[in-house]
């Protein structure tokens, strides 16, 4: 449904400070110059706003879009005939013309926010991203009028923002919906565990942390690719490709070619698995580890990741069942040693974290406790290398630790594979999910088959993959090396 749209351009740099209307909207009121002393005012001065015809000519709608002085985007649409309703996303500047967005529009709700920081690869700091996303809120608001409610959205790193959001910010928006959401340390950690097998027991001689510059990961990734690929030759290979899947908890089916594989055909469960290893080759350590350990605008690696004190035996016994048989039945039919790869692992030199990372990645807005305050929906899908899905129980022992309130939170799960790959109508189902949690203070339906009715009956010719799923305990929820919460 990308669209390119029909604009008409109404610069706003002479508009004085009275009420002068602008397509039906006040828009000096966010301007500094005219004395509000609302937060968004701070914010950075719109230099147009544009009336638009989109989405293939369905929907007409305002928009107003601007940079921060830092370089990231932000953008807003509100729609004639508005709901009143404003759904807010740390990606929406990318997205505002697919599909997704474009049913939104139709259905009469308002989209903001902003785009990932140009630099973010060196200054990633979810917390200013928050900020950020609070100011647009503001500007919105000041411009258009306040919504009737808001909802934070978000994939991955916006979903992690949107946690953020149902932790620390309820009176800026009314509920989240958290799709794929990484939480840094939890993440890293469970990547650092199976790239630790991988370098201990088939490529010592590669890299898996301490990414000092950002061009030796391309240069990694293809070594690591190569020896990986190697590695699965061989039956020792094999198995110790398996035994890297299964203690990091990365999930067997990533690869949207291939049909997911039957788990107990083992030979298709191992390439499954080969494939996903493959896969997460394209940066080794983890995705963005480059971007985390340099978090914060640090020119020099800050290690956010430990394994001092991981009994690997522990994690194998841990692991997801149908994986765990694919190990022992790879090294038992093929007379290999798991103990002693095990041992291997025991006795080989461990990552620590270093202090300066533990405080920065526990400060405000850079972690998470399982406190939501607001109605919180969290969707993932069940072949995503990148975040893997059991990483949705890291937060459940977070509010377990922490008392969080547990009626305020949902899980729903997608069967697809890769990464936020969610088709339009499971993101507006997730989002009617929510909106009724707000109004009504009871949770409708959120089972497989509730979630797949209420994405057919929002957009009749879709094909909603919702379906049970049970993650496994997650080895690696801790915040710190302390262990905390």
């Amino acid at each position: 449904m990308k669209s390119e749209p029909n604009r008409q351009v109404r610069a706003i740099g002479s508009i004085s400070c009275q009420s002068r209307r602008l397509v039906g909207v006040i828009a000096a009121a966010v301007l500094t110059a005219c004395g509000g002393s609302d937060k968004a005012a701070a914010g950075p001065p719109t230099q147009q706003e544009v009336v638009v015809t989109g989405c293939n000519g369905t929907v007409t709608y305002v928009e107003a879009e601007g940079a921060f002085a830092n370089g990231s985007p932000w953008s807003m649409r509100r729609p004639t005939g508005w709901n009143g309703l404003l759904i807010n996303d740390l990606d929406y500047v990318p997205a505002k013309d697919g599909a997704r967005s474009c049913y939104w529009l139709q259905r009469g709700y308002a989209l903001s926010g902003t785009g990932r920081n140009p630099q973010r690869n060196f200054n990633y700091d979810p917390d200013r991203e928050q900020q950020e996303l609070i100011s647009v809120i503001d500007m919105f608001n000041a411009r258009y009028g306040k919504p009737t409610k808001v909802i934070q959205y978000g994939h991955s790193g916006g979903g992690f923002v949107a946690l953020n959001f149902a932790e620390r910010y309820p009176e800026k928006v009314d509920g989240v919906v958290v799709g794929c959401a990484h939480e840094p340390v939890p993440l890293m950690n469970m990547m650092l565990d199976g790239w630790f097998v991988l370098k201990t027991l088939i490529a010592s001689e590669l890299q898996v942390v301490g990414f000092s510059d950002l061009a030796s990961v391309a240069d990694q990734s293809a070594k690591w690719r190569a020896a990986l690929t190697l590695a699965q030759q061989s039956q020792e290979g094999r198995a110790r490709i398996a035994l890297a899947a299964a203690v990091g908890q990365w999930p067997v089916w990533s690869n949207a070619t291939r049909a997911q594989p039957d788990p107990f055909d083992l030979g298709a469960l191992q390439s499954a698995v080969f494939d996903t290893v493959l896969l997460n080759a394209a940066q080794p350590g983890g995705q963005s580890r480059f971007m985390f350990e340099h978090a914060g605008t640090s020119p020099a690696v800050r290690q956010l990741s430990w394994n001092a004190g991981i009994d690997y035996s522990q994690l194998l016994a841990r692991a997801e069942p149908a994986v765990g048989r694919l190990v022992l039945s790879l090294y038992s039919t093929n007379g290999l040693n798991l103990q002693a790869d095990l041992a291997t692992l025991r006795d080989a030199t461990r990552v620590q974290a270093e202090p300066a990372a533990s405080a920065f990645w526990n400060g405000p807005g850079r972690t998470v406790h399982g406190t939501p305050k607001i109605p919180s929906l969290r969707m993932h899908t069940t072949g995503d290398n990148v975040v893997p899905p059991n990483i949705i129980d890291s937060y459940v022992q977070k509010m377990q630790a922490n008392g969080g309130d547990v009626s305020l939170y949902r899980t729903t799960i997608v069967d697809r594979a890769g990464h936020c790959t969610f088709e339009p109508s499971e993101s507006a189902a997730a989002i009617e999910t929510v909106l009724t949690r707000i109004n009504t203070g009871v949770w409708p339906d959120v089972s497989p088959a509730g979630m797949n009715a209420r994405a057919k009956a929002l957009i009749p010719a879709s094909v909603p993959a919702f379906v049970p799923y049970e993650p496994a305990r997650a080895n690696r929820p801790q915040n710190n090396p302390a262990g905390g919460l």
